[in-house]
């Protein structure tokens, strides 16, 4: 082979890998444009930025095999963009997406990916032979002609400029560049945490009302959206037990201050709301205030450690129990043995695995009532069978929560049980055609929690203007911060920190106040300003609830 013929095939193969990295990088940037209904000038910024910048970026080197290698990090962003919109249909990867992928577990990670395999084969398919390529171009020392370099690096300046010229910086994948920056500054603030919360001191008082043992259980729900409890109006049986249930107070309308777990389940734990979020780092948890206020306590979750804020923020109780994965039925022992050892005043914080995908997975074989139920790929094609296995789910939740009660009420005790979800889930369930959750935007499903509370007739006897406010609350518009005060107040316990305000067991409960979420970049929004649509509204609506 002649040299000129060799340079031509040098050439040939320079412009194809150059125009192949560019076209298969583009494709998110192209889907977002009709998925997230762009303006006309974001979409022409969304095409040209980028198109410039990777243009720009392959032949910064003449080595072109070189910088698709070094372009790695935006093949990266580019898989993860692709599988957030088959997942959730629209909007970029978000802060929340990166730091699940750094908090979550390998089990959790396992069930998700062995359920997306389209998805992942397609952007394998896509990305890997342009990996491939470039190693052989390196490997052959192809090299950009210059006249070649020299055009595309005029072209993609242009591109660049003339997108810059509209004003709109806030596209793909350069946002999400910002947001792993944003996710990385907020793991460095949550490895801080047992630093910057140790001189914190709630000062908290107890009032006992009663001269019984007190026991107060707090059950953390996962992904348990109101929409499938038929205490919530569902058609399905999901919640038999509960709904034959005496003394059970079921609140209406509260709704999750985040949709990812490393957020919501926090500001559970926690005094603060989405309104001083940055607080969150330097308070305490509602299990030192319990401690601090003379109680034993502890922790049973059936999730996996992960040095996340969610475990630091309980690792002051008197005893941790992780049990990694098992059915939440797994906590009960834990909670009888408790409540056994000794005749102290308890407080326990239960962490459950509760609906988590995959759904099929949450629940024994006896739970399996509505089928088929078996582990389908994500699709919603198989909405069925997920709805089917997501209700049985329910159903455990429904058993383990009555479970608890029972062990409860069988003690004879001063007690009370309050449960809520961190936030709830996406089926499909429109034209959208969203799923899971810890999307950068909401839907109803996401938003509208369970919530419920049960009293004990000794509990209610000692506190009768607490137990009528739970009543007459039923309908309070609350979100998941009321929470940590309302379990607070079970209690009778005083602080600084414990607001009347939004407790669910106050008479004062405000129900004037703006309820806020915790958007993506911890910023406070109004639920309507969150990506609610006109459906969502709607069912929002049909339950009464207008207060977004």
């Amino acid at each position: 082979m002649d040299k000129e013929t060799n340079l031509n095939i040098n050439t040939r193969f320079s412009r194809l890998l150059i125009g192949g990295f560019v076209a298969a990088l583009m494709i998110p940037s192209l889907v977002l444009i009709f998925t997230d209904n762009y303006s006309f000038i974001r979409a022409v910024a969304a095409v040209l930025i980028p198109t410039g910048f990777y243009t720009l970026w392959a032949v910064a080197s003449r080595r072109s095999g070189l910088m698709i290698w070094g372009g790695l990090i935006w093949m990266i962003f580019a898989a993860l963009q692709l599988v957030l919109l088959y997942m959730f249909g629209n909007s970029i990867v978000a802060v929340d997406m990166f730091t699940n992928l750094f908090t979550t577990n390998t089990n959790e990670a396992g069930e998700l990916l062995g359920n997306i395999w389209p998805m992942v084969m397609f952007v394998a398919v896509l990305y890997l032979p342009l990996l491939l390529l470039a190693a052989h171009s390196l490997r052959q020392k192809f090299i950009i002609a210059p006249t070649t370099r020299r055009y595309a690096a005029i072209t993609g300046a242009i591109m660049v400029l003339a997108g810059c010229a509209t004003l709109q910086f806030d596209v793909f994948p350069f946002n999400v560049a910002e947001n792993l920056y944003r996710s990385f500054d907020e793991l460095v603030h949550v490895r801080r945490y047992p630093s910057s919360s140790a001189e914190f001191d709630y000062k908290a008082t107890r009032n006992k009302t009663t001269n019984q043992r007190e026991i107060y259980v707090m059950i953390i729900g996962e992904a348990a959206r109101a929409a499938n409890w038929q205490l919530y109006g569902y058609e399905r049986e999901t919640t038999p037990l509960l709904a034959s249930q005496e003394n059970l107070v079921v609140y209406k309308n509260v709704l999750t201050q985040s949709n990812a777990t490393h957020k919501s389940v926090p500001l559970i734990l926690s005094s603060v709301s989405a309104n001083n979020h940055s607080e969150i780092y330097r308070r305490k948890s509602i299990v030192q205030l319990y401690k601090d206020a003379g109680y034993r306590t502890l922790v049973v979750s059936c999730q996996a450690p992960n040095r996340g804020m969610i475990q630091m923020m309980c690792d002051g109780a008197d005893s941790v129990i992780y049990l990694n994965g098992q059915h939440d039925g797994a906590m009960l022992d834990p909670l009888c043995e408790a409540i056994q050892n000794d005749s102290s005043d308890l407080f326990v914080l239960m962490h459950s695995y509760g609906s988590h995908f995959n759904y099929a997975e949450r629940y024994p074989a006896e739970f399996s009532r509505y089928t088929p139920d078996d582990d389908v790929s994500i699709s919603r094609k198989n909405r069925e069978r997920m709805v089917n296995a997501y209700d049985n789910s329910i159903l455990y939740t429904d058993w383990f929560i009555s479970q608890v009660i029972k062990t409860l009420n069988d003690e004879k005790c001063c007690s009370a049980m309050f449960y809520c979800s961190d936030h709830g889930e996406d089926l499909y369930d429109d034209r959208r055609g969203r799923f899971l959750h810890s999307s950068p935007t909401i839907t109803y499903y996401q938003a509208h929690v369970a919530c419920l509370g049960w009293y004990s007739d000794a509990w209610r006897e000692a506190n009768p203007e607490k137990a009528l406010a739970a009543e007459n609350n039923t309908f309070a518009p609350a979100t998941t911060h009321s929470v940590f005060h309302t379990v607070a107040q079970l209690a009778d316990i005083d602080s600084e920190y414990i607001s009347s305000a939004v407790s669910l067991v106050s008479g004062a409960f405000n129900y004037n106040i703006e309820r806020h979420y915790l958007s993506d970049h911890c910023e406070p929004k109004r639920y309507i300003d969150m990506g609610l649509n006109r459906d969502d509204v709607k069912e929002f609506a049909m339950r009464d609830i207008n207060e977004l």
